[in-house]
């Protein structure tokens, strides 16, 4: 497209310039004044002529092509900004459940979430994995809260690690 409008653009200066210089060369009297005529008209012709060697198929297909090309970049954007979300998601949740753990006198917290799309099109914590040195009573704790905050159920928390007493 910018090539296209560059030649139009040279096209133009180089019509000005050959007015000139014959509008330059001509004699004074009638004769000038065809030659200015002349002239005015080359460069009108200059002027015009993309808009009558325009052709609309080439313009259509490209208008086309550039159509799909932003579709694709949409797609692949939705794509990238899903894996972002859940990823935020997932380390978010993480550091949570990690400071939980540590205030319940956990030790060797280590915390892994996974997430996954829900109706609403959002990730949420679905699975939890917790390696941790942990008491019972810590762990019925924790667990109650990652129910009751996160919505993650026991049968999804993967539990590893020491049971402290």
């Amino acid at each position: 497209m910018m090539a296209l409008i560059r030649a139009w653009i040279l096209g133009i200066a180089a019509a000005a310039l050959a007015a000139a210089i014959f509008t330059a060369l001509s004699p004074q009297g009638k004769a000038r004044k065809i030659t200015m005529f002349a002239s005015g008209f080359m460069l009108m012709a200059a002027m015009i002529k993309p808009v009558i060697g325009f052709d609309f198929s080439v313009f259509s297909s490209a208008v086309m092509q550039y159509g799909t090309m932003g579709q694709e970049y949409a797609v692949m954007l939705n794509e990238k900004n899903d894996t972002l979300l859940k990823t935020i998601i997932e380390e978010r949740c993480g550091a949570y459940i990690s400071d939980k753990a540590t205030s319940l006198g956990m030790e060797n917290v280590k915390i892994r979430v996974r997430a996954v799309k829900g109706d609403g099109g959002y990730p949420y914590p679905y699975e939890v994995y917790i390696s941790a040195k942990y008491s019972q009573s810590r762990k019925k704790a924790l667990t109650d809260y990652l129910e009751s905050e996160f919505g993650v159920p026991a049968s999804r928390q993967h539990w590893s690690g020491a049971d402290g007493n």
